[in-house]
């Protein structure tokens, strides 16, 4: 056979892969096995949830450190978790201190930024997110880099906040300075993103012959480039090497999926839901694409900052942002713990959900995850980016030490940034975030 044949083959050869791999079998492809990997042993997922206006402390900061706290109420919903979280105490987020008034936009931009937004509705300027500072590292290895989620939409565009832009209170996800990445708010459109081309009606018999078909697309693209390797140059064949190392991996991820179950996303989202069952809904897409390894990097937004969002199914008719500025009432403060005690309670549902998913042998997706849970400020009084409430939940796949009540002291002005940096390194990705001056050791 001809050199100039050998290479026509092999060219065919590998169209017809990419054609089986890009319409063939979209799902498939697209969609990872259910356990993902990264160098030998489980991937680690990082998730940074944010709450609005603050947490009421009092019901929320265990006065015990260590692991034989009292469960306060609003830890309440957690509490069958409790080896799988710490609550932090301590921490300050201060790039969060805004120039004048407007706490709420200069808090939620430097949520997991940690940097300090220039007070304008026009020239916005911050600094690149915990999220994307792993997703620029770790996003190619997944169909998606990541996955920016929310529940309430509206524009980047005019002000929101006392002189800062609306970008500042609508987005926690930035890619760079100037930079904020639009949350998605619509549940049947992440489903779309997440799922393009899976086929539901598709038999198991179905499914496995697409997969056979596309293992023998593999193996002729194999024969014909390893025919032609003794025919190449030197860096020809380097590069031949290199891409056979993919071809390799990609003929390992068929096998594995035909050993291990199939993903299965289920039923497409209605495009709208009442709040509720929209926020659980959003836990569930998560938790979907954890599993499908579309993506393993996530925010979500359970309210924008400043949400003035009321709660009838727990009683409360005003709006959470005007119940926030408490005055020490009680009516008020008892409000604040049952909005934050239902926040705790979808997350409980996000990481029960991680928690049954298996992920590697005796382990499950919940451990090897990471996932931030903090607010604008901490308290919607004082309006004080001190006193940080944080819960890092998740073990990061050994790196992690949850089931603590971490208390750090409040002179010494540790950082919410030090925190961030620890489960950006437990990723595998060593990098700051913001004002960091290290990673936390101790969490």
């Amino acid at each position: 056979m001809s050199q100039t044949w050998s290479r026509r083959g092999f060219t065919k050869a590998l169209l017809a892969a990419g054609g089986a791999a890009t319409v063939g079998l979209p799902f498939l492809e697209s969609l990872a096995p259910r356990r993902a990997y990264a160098q030998g042993k489980p991937a680690t997922r990082l998730i940074f949830f944010y709450v609005p206006n603050g947490i009421q402390a009092a019901d929320f900061r265990p006065k015990a450190i260590g692991d034989a706290y009292a469960i306060t109420p609003i830890l309440k919903p957690l509490e069958a978790l409790r080896a799988d979280f710490s609550v932090i105490s301590g921490l300050e987020n201060a790039p969060g201190k805004p120039d004048g008034p407007g706490d709420h936009a200069s808090g939620t931009s430097s949520f997991i930024t940690c940097a300090h937004a220039n007070k304008s509705e026009t020239d916005i300027k911050l600094g690149m997110s915990a999220d994307q500072i792993a997703a620029a590292r770790l996003g190619k290895q997944t169909r998606l880099p990541s996955l920016e989620l929310g529940i309430d939409g509206g524009s980047s565009a005019g002000g929101c906040d006392s002189g800062y832009g609306c970008a500042y209170t609508r987005n926690i996800s930035w890619s760079g300075p100037s930079t904020p990445l639009p949350k998605m708010t619509n549940p049947q459109l992440v489903f779309d993103r997440l799922f393009t081309g899976y086929d539901p009606s598709a038999s198991a018999a179905e499914l496995a012959k697409r997969k056979a078909y596309k293992k023998s697309v593999l193996d002729l693209v194999l024969g014909d480039a390893q025919s032609l390797s003794t025919k190449l140059g030197k860096s020809d064949r380097v590069k031949l090497d290199e891409y056979l190392t993919g071809v390799r991996e990609l003929e390992t991820q068929i096998g594995s999926n035909m050993e291990e179950a199939s993903c299965e996303p289920g039923t497409r989202p209605a495009d709208k839901l009442p709040y509720a069952a929209h926020v659980k809904m959003m836990c569930d897409l998560m938790v979907m694409a954890m599993q499908c390894d579309v993506t393993r990097i996530f925010t979500f937004m359970i309210g924008n900052g400043l949400s003035g969002r009321t709660y009838p199914d727990l009683g409360i008719t005003r709006g959470h942002h005007e119940i926030s500025h408490h005055g020490m009432n009680p009516d008020n403060l008892a409000q604040l713990t049952k909005i934050a005690t239902w926040e705790m309670e979808q997350l409980g549902y996000l990481l029960g959900k991680m928690k049954g998913i298996e992920d590697g042998p005796g382990s499950s997706v919940l451990y090897n995850s990471a996932v931030f849970l903090s607010s604008d400020i901490s308290d919607g009084d004082r309006h004080n980016h001190d006193e940080m409430p944080v819960i890092l939940a998740g073990h990061g796949g050994g790196a992690l030490k949850p089931g603590r009540h971490i208390a750090y002291d409040r002179a010494k002005k540790s950082k919410v940034s030090n925190v961030l940096v620890s489960m950006l390194a437990a990723a595998g990705v060593d990098a700051p975030v913001g004002d960091s001056s290290g990673k936390n050791t101790d969490v």
